[in-house]
């Protein structure tokens, strides 16, 4: 069995695109496992550095109505295990009667929302704006029903704000769409849309 090892276009931590040529050779079994070995540090180096970028990327978001700016936080992607006990939180669940077991029905939208862009905000920005007690006292003295930093959210933010949020943050933790963005991103892209919201 033969393994065949092949360069094309690297990426590096500072996001400048190098191109090398590409060239096919085919290795045998041991060949192919020689070349992993040598290669080993640079690729873990790689997987490190990828890992490093992911944990310390940011995005701030500037709310802006009419050309004035109320706000601004700052948020960092989310993991894959905490979106997943957030939708798990906001999702009714129905028992099945057919099959005896339990099935996920609603999820409550707008809870999900607010949620999410809570736990992705920074530690210093829920102080100041989500847990911010006069603000919450002071909304609740302009009639809001505010019960917890959610509400709080639900009541700063409008729904488009809201989604255009989602959307920026689904980009920010890799989820896109956009084939020419792929998995690299488009820096310049995501601070326009930050600012543009």
């Amino acid at each position: 069995m033969s393994g065949a090892i092949k360069s094309g276009s690297i990426v590096d931590g500072n996001r400048e695109e190098r191109e090398t040529q590409a060239k096919e050779k085919e290795f045998s079994q041991d060949e192919t496992q020689q070349q992993i070995r040598e290669n080993e540090d640079t690729f873990l180096e790689g997987l490190l550095a990828a890992a490093d970028y992911a944990a310390n990327e940011e995005m701030t978001f500037e709310i802006n109505r009419g050309g004035k700016k109320f706000f601004s936080f700052t948020v960092t992607p989310l993991s894959e295990e905490a979106l997943h006990k957030i939708r798990r939180k906001y999702t009714s669940y129905e028992k099945n009667r057919r099959l005896g077991i339990k099935v996920a029905g609603e999820l409550d939208v707008a809870k999900y929302r607010c949620s999410v862009i809570y736990n992705s905000t920074i530690d210093s920005d829920k102080e100041k704006i989500w847990d911010n007690e006069k603000l919450q006292e002071a909304l609740k003295g302009k009639g809001h029903h505010i019960i917890n930093a959610l509400d709080v959210i639900e009541a700063l933010l409008l729904p488009g704000e809201k989604e255009k949020i989602m959307e920026a943050l689904d980009r920010l933790g890799g989820y896109t769409d956009d084939e020419d963005e792929g998995f690299i991103g488009d820096e310049e892209k995501r601070i326009e849309t930050a600012k543009n919201l």
